[in-house]
């Protein structure tokens, strides 16, 4: 069934030809308007993948993911807006959900986004069940302005439902490239502390990594993966650590 109020699917991609056809595959069964903002440095075969679907492909240069993500929404031929990633898919059952959705105003709607660490969907460490808002009004809604994990923000009251369906991410090929993408995150929140000048407390300089790992292997049942939650609780250890290192690493650039 056509979704009778249409929605533009807006999607940001960088050197994602591992995922982007099955993630266009998708996206194209719920929109007839899917638009791919991809980053101008790209280099893979993202852009050959795309011609192959019916999307509009706009090159523009890297902004930063809230203001991306807001340029791209604003050449949506819809107000209303799903929002997603190159290494996102949605599986059949969101993706009816969303066909048959009508959405009513004053309400975002949020999808269950299930992260993979290689072909091995990730349960636990905190990881699933994942709601985050992605449907969403852009004349009540934007991203907010953080460099990283940015967040829908609205002008006024809001109500929030969850769709059935999963949406899947494949966001790390192997630890190697969880590793390449932390060290941007923890790139970006130190810069982010430093621009906002409000700078970490003092219990997450002395705690955080070592409870962001006690939190990832203990608390939320990372063990549970065996090794591999071994390794993401890991990995969070040294994100939160990194995040520390270039924070002062910045600050003292910049005294």
């Amino acid at each position: 069934m056509k979704n009778p109020s249409p929605l533009s699917v807006v999607i940001l991609a960088k050197n994602e030809e591992r995922t982007i056809g099955r993630c266009l595959g998708a996206a194209t069964q719920m929109s007839d308007d899917v638009v791919v903002i991809l980053d101008d440095g790209s280099t893979d075969r993202t852009l050959s993948i795309c011609s192959q679907y019916r999307v509009r492909v706009v090159r523009h240069p890297w902004q930063g993911y809230a203001a991306t993500k807001n340029y791209g929404i604003s050449l949506a031929a819809y107000d209303w807006i799903l929002s997603l990633d190159a290494d996102e898919v949605a599986d059949d059952s969101l993706i009816k959900t969303i066909n048959n959705l009508t959405p009513v105003q004053g309400t975002v709607y949020l999808v269950n986004r299930l992260t993979y660490f290689g072909n091995r969907p990730i349960k636990w460490c905190g990881w699933f069940p994942e709601w985050n808002r992605r449907i969403f009004n852009r004349r009540s809604m934007m991203w907010n302005q953080n460099l990283v994990h940015e967040q829908l923000t609205a002008t006024g009251p809001v109500s929030e439902i969850r769709l059935s369906g999963i949406l899947h991410h494949y966001s790390f090929r192997d630890e190697e490239d969880m590793q390449h993408k932390f060290d941007k995150y923890a790139r970006l929140r130190a810069t982010e502390w430093i621009s906002s000048e409000k700078p970490p407390s003092l219990p997450k300089r002395l705690l955080g990594p070592a409870f962001r790992f006690f939190k990832t292997y203990i608390i939320k049942l990372g063990f549970l993966e065996g090794h591999t939650g071994w390794t993401i609780a890991k990995n969070d250890y040294l994100l939160k650590r990194k995040e520390l290192l270039y924070y002062h690493m910045f600050k003292s650039e910049n005294s």
